[in-house]
């Protein structure tokens, strides 16, 4: 009878627990990164679908205005080039082409407000507009190593830790 096996019973119960413990953890990261990054898709493409919807309302009301027709025109013709994979190019595209579409939305609402200056009780602005978008999809933060996140601005507007 060999005694020798019995000596490492201690390393083998080690291992095996080390090894459980990295598959669980693996397994545990791979899901965090997917919720993760399904809640940044959703937040990044929220508001643009918001400005959409609110581009179709807006026509539905047939204010016939030249201007706000190019503007929701301009919008929807800018939103078709928009693609959505998370390749750098075109990360950097939709950076530059959501500042456009956001300055063009805010040129909309300034023309409704214009065009509605009777009515004080029901004005729309662009932060009150990006206000429900953070209520819809809530906003996240990512991690930086190395950095003190409580004095630093994260890249999305009033962030909270995930």
């Amino acid at each position: 009878m060999d005694f020798d096996e019995l000596l490492n019973l201690e390393e083998q119960y080690y291992q095996e627990g080390f090894c459980e413990g990295q598959n669980e953890n693996i397994k545990q990261s791979f899901l965090e990164g997917k919720q993760y990054g399904l809640q940044v898709g959703f937040q990044r493409f929220v508001l643009l679908g918001q400005m959409e919807g609110m581009c179709d309302v807006i026509e539905s009301y047939g204010l016939h205005n030249p201007i706000l027709e190019k503007n929701i025109q301009t919008i929807r013709t800018s939103m078709k080039g928009i693609k959505m994979n998370n390749d750098d190019e075109s990360v950097v595209e939709f950076e530059k082409k959501f500042v456009k579409l956001k300055n063009k939305f805010r040129t909309i609402l300034i023309t409704l407000q214009r065009l509605n200056k009777d009515k004080k009780d029901g004005v729309l602005t662009f932060e009150a507009f990006e206000d429900v978008s953070r209520a819809i999809a809530g906003e996240i933060r990512g991690f930086v190593e190395n950095e003190d996140t409580n004095k630093k601005n994260s890249t999305q507007d009033q962030a909270q830790s995930w």
